[in-house]
């Protein structure tokens, strides 16, 4: 009985009344504090600058070439192969890889340089020992030409990597060339 006589009492109310009810619900507007407000402006400024640092380091990657010359080795023990000369260049001859000899980082066929210091012995044809001046490079004193075979012994070299065209690099510490 209860609910028929709340309808009728609901029923009896004027329209009007109804919709000023519904659009004056006396629910305030929330306002923040000031102090929440410049807590968020900070927050979006933090956010801004730690990616204006961050994307710039994420979108450079080091070419392959980059990457290797950074990455210098050094043996425990000295290891040998022989390599064909290809070219002169400064203190340094780039060759191809003809005898892998007992190292295990330059395969067959792999293209180098092979890179002269001030420690480097090398043999020449008529038996005397030449120390290398990098400072003064004098490959013409040397003598070995385009296809000569050499004997190379190194201690530091880079990593090798096959896609690396003639970045491989041996820091040679003893070189002959072949009878």
């Amino acid at each position: 009985m209860k609910n028929e006589k709340l309808l009728r009492a609901i029923g009896e109310i004027e329209d009007d009344l109804v919709c000023n009810a519904v659009h004056d619900t006396g629910a305030r507007k929330r306002t923040l504090p000031l102090w929440a407000k410049w807590s968020a402006l900070a927050a979006c400024l933090c956010l801004l600058l730690a990616g204006a640092l961050t994307i710039p380091r994420l979108r450079k990657q080091p070419s392959q070439n980059e990457e290797s010359m950074a990455q210098v080795y050094t043996l425990p023990q000295a290891e040998t192969m022989r390599v064909e000369l290809a070219a002169w260049s400064g203190d340094h001859f780039t060759g191809v890889v003809v005898d892998a000899g007992d190292n295990s980082i330059f395969p067959v066929g792999a293209e180098l340089a092979v890179v002269f210091d001030y420690d480097t012995e090398i043999l020449l044809d008529d038996g005397t020992i030449l120390r290398f001046n990098p400072d003064e490079p004098d490959t013409e004193a040397i003598g070995w030409r385009k296809g000569t075979i050499v004997t190379v012994r190194f201690v530091n070299y880079e990593e090798y990597q096959e896609e690396n065209h003639f970045y491989n690099q041996v820091y040679a510490s003893h070189v002959e060339a072949e009878a």
